[in-house]
């Protein structure tokens, strides 16, 4: 029975062989193979012939055992004294046909043609059967033979040689017996096993892709809320109930926050139908890409609420009742000017606020700034500060400007000091301005200025301390507006207006006031030095022209002892100058006087003119004068005419 155990050893032993032949051949490049081939075979052939012939052995051996084994009782075989005897072991491979009986053709094969075979096989192989040879010498193997690789021919014919190490960890190994005799290996296992893995991640691929259908791939995010592997409902549920149904916040202009409860107000939100249908729509192939990074999709919700309740809680809430303040310049206390900004009022537009949360409250959020709604913009100040910059410089300007009036030998100024006094202010400083946005001067502190410098330069309405030709320095009286027509004499109203626009223009000018009566020159004594001068006692005229008398005669004036005629005394000028007149009506005076010419010089009708006479001065002006007016000879009168020039002083005194 060991002899047929042996029997199967060797068997596998041969199957072994192939295996290891095939394996070697598939770890050799193709060149070796080729090379291999020729020896392969060879050795093969006589591989096999002396396999055979060990099986024959082993099978006569075992017959001639068996018999007899059924004649006598089982025997222990021992040794001789040289080599101790031992239990008989089971068959093992014959050793390989030694190098004296292999055929001469192989005697030549290259060493390189088959791989050497472990020692350890080799000592396994050269024990022979303990029944056969007990005392027998191990026959000692050829060197050559040693260093000879073994071969062995798998079934189908094809070649395969491996050189084998000493080591038996790196020795070829077959697969499972019940396997290997069917010439199936690890390697094939392996491979197997591979495919399977491959065919198994393919269909785990496959698989997990189902499992996306018509839903959310991994790492998918709408509004930043995961939604992987969710269905589209299943997603809207979540983002419902994680976005959180807040109060609403509303920030005033001035940063009060008015907060209105959501459930005063019935909010609510709802996903739009289709809006998560991009999401959901990704090809499932996609998911293992989707491993590696986040997607993420907006979604502006359907919100609904009862926007006649959240009206009704707006327009009932106090917001405050401040009124918006035009941006405006104060004046400081050191007289320079600056720029007050405007303020916001209270008051909104309650629509356009509504319309700006419809808007917005889709989106989810909650709190809002009121003036980025635009509610404001309706009730905003007229006047913004970005306006008043020119201005403000203007309004700087009167700190540096001067107004001079000028008198010709004295001057008043209007100081850059008295200007920004006048200037009219609220009590915290907010210039005054009217209309049209000019600033606004005290008229009255203006007016009370324009009439100081009136009482000081105006002469109407003055006597003249005057220089007579026969008299010397006497005081010419001002016997009333009528007798006495020159002098000058501001008009202070129109100068006030003059002033006021002057300095709202901010302008450094000189001017002149506006005046209501002028006088010849404008030094401080405006009778100057030239003048026509009549001297009632004296009877007598002179003309000065820049102080040279250039033109002087005798004249008849009014009757003197009649107050009606009497020539009225006073500081009077030349009116006008005219030629071919008729003097007096019959209706009025009760006479008619044609002259050629008439120079009057006050609002009584008296006036120089030709008259003829018999003669003229000494005392006949007191019982046989005029009816007020000078009479001139003819050719003296024609040279009075062509003298004087309108509004040339005329002083008539005693």
């Amino acid at each position: 029975m060991e002899n047929k155990d042996s029997l199967e050893e060797l068997v596998r032993s041969i199957a072994k062989d192939k295996d290891a032949k095939k394996e070697q051949i598939e770890h050799k490049g193709s060149a070796d193979a080729q090379k291999l081939d020729v020896s392969m075979n060879q050795d093969a052939s006589r591989e096999k012939a002396a396999k055979m012939e060990q099986i024959r052995a082993a099978l006569s051996h075992d017959d001639t055992e068996d018999a007899a084994s059924a004649a006598k009782p089982e025997t222990v075989v021992t040794a001789t004294p040289a080599a101790p005897v031992k239990p008989l072991k089971p068959l093992k491979p014959l050793k390989p046909i030694s190098a004296e009986n292999k055929p001469a053709a192989e005697k030549t094969a290259p060493e390189k043609s088959a791989p050497a075979e472990p020692e350890k096989d080799e000592a396994k192989a050269e024990k022979p059967a303990a029944a056969a040879t007990p005392s027998a010498e191990k026959p000692v193997r050829p060197a050559a033979e040693k260093s000879a690789k073994s071969t062995s021919v798998k079934s189908g014919g094809k070649k395969s040689g491996k050189k084998k190490s000493g080591s038996k960890k790196n020795k070829h190994v077959a697969g499972p017996p019940a396997l290997a005799q069917h010439g199936i290996t690890y390697g094939m296992i392996a491979a197997a096993v591979g495919v399977g893995l491959a065919i198994s991640t393919v269909a785990g691929y496959l698989i997990v892709a189902a499992t996306y259908k018509e839903k959310f791939l991994p790492n998918t995010l709408v509004n930043g809320i995961e939604v992987d592997r969710m269905s589209v409902e299943q997603a809207e549920d979540t983002l419902i109930q994680k976005t959180d149904v807040k109060d609403l916040t509303l920030i005033t202009h001035d940063g009060d926050q008015v907060v209105f409860k959501a459930s005063d107000f019935g909010v609510k939100y709802s996903v739009p139908y289709g809006a998560l249908d991009e999401a959901v729509s990704e090809n499932p192939y996609n998911w293992v890409t989707k491993l590696f990074g986040e997607t993420e999709y907006k979604v502006n919700y359907d919100l609904s609420y009862d926007e006649g309740k959240l009206r009704d809680l707006i327009n009932n809430y106090d917001w405050g009742e401040d009124v918006s303040q035009n941006a405006c310049i104060v004046r400081q206390d050191d007289g320079s000017f600056r720029i007050q900004e405007e303020t916001l009022g209270d008051e909104f537009d309650t629509e356009v606020l509504l319309a700006y949360l419809r808007e917005q409250m889709s989106s989810g959020m909650n709190t809002f700034t009121m003036e980025d709604s635009g509610c404001y913009e309706g009730y905003r100040a007229a006047v913004r500060a970005s306006d008043l910059t020119q201005e403000l410089d203007l309004y700087n300007s009167y700190a540096r400007c001067n107004i001079t009036y000028d008198f010709d030998d004295r001057k008043k100024v209007v100081t850059s000091d008295m200007i920004a006094d006048w200037i009219m202010t609220y009590p915290d400083g907010t210039v005054l301005t009217d209309s049209e946005g000019k600033v606004q001067f005290d008229r009255s502190a203006v007016s009370t200025f324009v009439a100081q410098m009136a009482a000081e330069t105006d002469t109407v309405g003055k006597p003249r301390h005057f220089y007579a030709t026969l008299d010397g320095w006497i005081d010419v009286p001002w016997n009333g507006d009528n007798s006495s027509t020159y002098g000058w004499q501001i008009n202070q109203e129109e100068t006030t207006a003059q002033l006021i626009g002057l300095m709202q223009a901010g302008k450094t000018v000189t001017v002149e006031p506006e005046y209501s009566r002028k006088g010849y020159t404008r030094k401080t004594d405006d009778i100057g030095n030239t003048y026509v001068e009549a001297d009632i006692s004296a009877q007598h005229f002179w003309v000065y022209i820049n102080g040279q008398m250039v033109l002087d005669d005798d004249f008849v004036s009014g009757t003197e002892t009649n107050p009606s005629r009497r020539t009225p005394r006073g500081v009077c000028c030349i009116l006008s100058r005219n030629t071919k007149v008729v003097l007096g009506t019959m209706a009025v005076q009760g006479y008619e006087c044609p002259v050629d010419y008439w120079m009057p010089f006050n609002w009584l009708g008296c006036g120089f003119h030709d008259l003829s006479r018999g003669a003229y001065g000494g005392s006949i002006y007191m019982y046989n004068g005029s009816h007020g007016c000078l009479n001139l000879k003819w050719a003296t009168a024609k040279a009075l005419y062509e003298t004087v020039e309108t509004g040339m002083p005329v002083l008539i005194h005693d």
